[in-house]
């Protein structure tokens, strides 16, 4: 029992607040008098960076077959990379569920008026509160996929089957099959050149050097890798080619992660912690050649940008998994411990040593493919 140690993520469980959230909204529907509303349809999908970007080729199928262009609610980080999906016109924001500090930055931009339609793809309680201040005729909810795919997580960390991927139920929570072509990058973003001139001039971008995009962090400590072998494998990389480093992220905590690692290496590496946007670090991927970071949010961006990607899993129900086959993930969780919680005093993440990156790094260099 000595190896035995109790973790939970905390974050994690907020989850459990959109459950009775839905429970309300399915009773109001079933005694809801009919409002007539006219006008547009709304999307509600207030959730964090990774789940958000995973229900992007479903929300694009969704509004295709709306056969116009909708309004969408996101939480407040996400506001720039939801203005660049194609076919969505005015953005509003709420927070999440998880309700995080980087959400609070800058307040909230709620619709008013009326809409003929409403459907939800994630909701919140600051979400909820929104619809109670506009007029709308019907309204989409998710709570019977969401109830059947938490059966379905459970049967599968229990009996350690093949997990479905959140980008394949989302389409669930819309009522729209998946198509056999999911869309891509250019199918879902029409980013501005304005928007695509700026990140290019960043000049943490300049130089023909290949360009490697590292994320250190996470909100949960188990998911974290040491900032020695973050160093050790830098220095490894730094050495078996012309590559250029760039840290992204934010936070003070991957601030200082950065600066503790560049003091420990004697050559120039570089930082766009806290100085861009989630949608000005889409188009940054879109830029670079290689990515790699530890189970968050940016892992899921490089997967969507299609930027090729090494990721450190976590403890994970391993249901963010990338799409292109030359992508490597490196997972030494081999327990049932998943988001919630993590029953071991070392983290899985320590027997990941930088060599073994280094090597996957190699082989992915070597079988770059290029992008879809």
């Amino acid at each position: 029992m000595k190896d035995f140690a109790i973790h939970i993520n905390r974050s994690e469980m907020k989850l459990g607040n959109e459950i009775p959230l839905l429970l309300k909204l399915r009773l109001k529907n079933l005694f809801k008098r009919n409002v007539k509303a006219e006008g547009r349809t709304l999307v509600i999908n207030t959730c964090i960076i990774g789940d958000f970007l995973a229900t992007l080729p479903a929300l694009r199928t969704y509004i295709e077959s709306t056969g116009r262009s909708v309004d969408l609610v996101v939480s407040p980080p996400l506001k720039h990379l939801a203005e660049a999906i194609r076919g969505v016109d005015h953005v509003f924001t709420a927070r999440s569920v998880w309700d995080r500090l980087i959400e609070h930055a800058g307040g909230n931009k709620a619709p008013g008026g009326e809409y003929a339609h409403v459907q939800l793809l994630r909701t919140s309680p600051d979400a909820d509160s929104l619809l109670k201040r506009i007029k709308y005729s019907s309204l989409g909810t998710y709570e019977g996929p969401y109830f059947k795919y938490i059966v379905h997580l459970v049967k599968s960390i229990l009996f350690k089957t093949p997990l479905k991927q959140w980008r394949e139920v989302s389409y669930e929570f819309v009522g729209l099959k998946e198509p056999a072509r999911r869309p891509g990058f250019e199918d879902i973003f029409g980013f501005s050149e304005i928007d695509i001139s700026a990140a290019a001039a960043l000049p943490e971008l300049s130089g023909g050097e290949k360009k490697v995009l590292i994320h250190s962090g996470s909100g949960w400590h188990i998911k974290l890798w040491e900032n020695a072998k973050w160093a050790d494998l830098l220095r490894k990389i730094h050495g078996s080619g012309n590559y250029k480093i760039i840290f992204i992220g934010s936070g003070a905590f991957e601030e200082a992660s950065f600066n503790q690692i560049r003091d420990s290496l004697d050559f120039k590496i570089y930082s766009l912690v806290n100085k861009i946007d989630i949608g000005t670090t889409m188009l940054v991927m879109r830029l670079c050649d290689y990515f790699i970071g530890i189970d968050s949010g940016p892992r899921n961006m490089a997967h969507l940008a299609d930027l090729r990607s090494i990721t450190l899993l976590g403890p994970a129900p391993n249901n963010f998994m990338p799409v292109n086959p030359d992508d490597i993930v490196i997972n030494k969780f081999d327990c049932r411990c998943k988001s919630l919680f993590y029953l071991h005093k070392i983290s899985g993440m320590q027997k990941i040593s930088a060599d073994e990156v280094f090597e996957n790094f190699r082989k992915l260099a070597k079988s770059k493919s290029g992008r879809n």
